[in-house]
């Protein structure tokens, strides 16, 4: 088992709806978007800004990438992990109205059996991967051959 990255979470949300949003107690009324299984994001994120989640919950999808889209639509405003929003930041579908990035507390992983380590197939790809997620140096991560998979 090797570990791809981590991630920070962060508000976004559509362009407009950003421009109401000028410090982060302005969350406080707004829609907040979450996912279903991520209940605790929002709670930890506003305790790491200092301050206590609002007591309306707002919508919860069960997917990441629906919350996302509800961000991008307008809907409301979403935590986005760096890794997963890149491309929509850099599109101008989603902005950030605050620069807090909260450490999210989970990490991405692959998972593979030690026999296939050495396969060249499973190296390329392995490589690509962290590669494209920006991993540093993957022949650091790979467990010992006699490791077995999770």
């Amino acid at each position: 088992m090797e570990e791809l990255f981590t991630a920070d979470m962060l508000p976004v949300c559509a362009p407009a709806l950003a421009r109401t949003l000028r410090r982060p107690e302005d969350l406080l009324s707004a829609t907040l978007l979450s996912v279903s299984h991520w209940a605790d994001d929002w709670p930890h994120w506003f305790a790491s800004a200092g301050l206590a989640p609002p007591a309306v919950k707002g919508l919860s999808f069960s997917s990441y990438a629906m919350t996302l889209q509800a961000a991008a639509d307008g809907v409301g405003v979403a935590l986005g992990a760096r890794l997963y929003i890149a491309d929509d930041l850099a599109a101008g579908r989603l902005v950030t109205p605050f620069a807090l990035a909260v450490p999210m507390g989970r990490a991405w992983y692959l998972v593979s059996r030690p026999a296939r380590h050495r396969e060249p197939g499973f190296t390329v790809f392995r490589d690509w991967l962290h590669a494209a997620v920006g991993s540093p140096d993957p022949g650091k991560k790979r467990p010992p051959e006699n490791t077995p998979a999770v």
